[in-house]
């Protein structure tokens, strides 16, 4: 008994250990994330260490360190490296720190689910694939929904964006499912998607007066597909497919060294 909780209260320690390693590098990525940017919003590198922490220590810690992101962002909102941020900030601080603090949970939770999902269950490819249909779905419907009484035009561009974003997602789920680590691609892909769907929602619902500012007075959907979307969020989920190999390489690595 007395040698069991020894072992667990190590396996603690190394826990909060490794989190405050991770934690370290979360502010490190963050801050060149400053200098990395398209337009007012930056592309966070960031989303590397929690998927890492979350798919290894599971989902309280991958959480928690989504939240020290959230909390990261906000900082450097407040204090001007985040100009696109700051705006947010200045309209409505409450929200602002709900936004962020909500979108950097989720970033750090869904990881952690996906992978042990799709680790264990071998019907995981035909649920995900329903998912994914029922989550195009209801993308194309809100944003059919946000372009209603918009010009013919703004609605077949949004139209022709969305079909490229989600055959692109498809294809790019299709290769995930075929590879080995296909559970951790599969995490490393869901914490962007959860990043910055949270983030557009948010700011289409609550801040749509800051986007427009940011749009420069073109139509605010519009510019959420060819800005957010087809720049940040792309090459975001672009690194996350990548880096999974990595992502894989490393939670192994340090699995086989924490079991000896």
């Amino acid at each position: 008994m007395e040698q069991k909780n020894t072992q667990n209260a190590r396996k603690r320690t190394r826990n909060l250990v490794i989190t405050a390693i991770m934690a370290a590098l979360i502010v490190v990525l963050q801050y060149l994330s400053t200098i990395i940017k398209v337009g007012p919003v930056n592309i966070t590198l960031t989303l590397i260490p929690i998927v890492i922490c979350s798919v290894f220590l599971g989902w309280k810690y991958g959480t928690a360190l989504g939240l020290v992101f959230g909390v990261v962002v906000s900082i450097f909102s407040i204090i001007g490296l985040d100009p696109g941020g700051q705006m947010i900030f200045q309209a409505n601080p409450a929200l602002a720190w709900v936004l962020c603090l909500l979108k950097g949970a989720a970033a750090g939770f869904f990881p952690a689910v996906v992978f042990r999902f799709f680790s264990r269950n071998k019907r995981a490819a035909e649920v995900l694939m329903a998912l994914s249909g029922v989550f195009i779905f209801l993308a194309g419907f809100f944003a059919g929904h946000l372009l209603s009484g918009s010009s013919v035009t703004a609605n077949v561009l949004t139209a022709i964006i969305s079909a490229l974003v989600a055959g692109g997602y498809l294809v790019l789920i299709n290769f995930a499912l075929k590879k080995e680590n296909s559970a951790y691609y599969l995490a490393s892909m869901v914490a962007p998607v959860a990043n910055t769907g949270i983030f557009i929602v948010g700011t289409l619902i609550f801040f749509r007066h800051v986007l427009q500012l940011w749009a420069g007075g073109s139509n605010v959907v519009i510019y959420v597909f060819t800005g957010v979307i087809m720049f940040n969020f792309l090459i975001e989920f672009t690194l996350a497919v990548l880096l999974a190999p990595a992502v894989a390489t490393i939670v192994k690595a340090v699995r086989k060294r924490a079991d000896k």
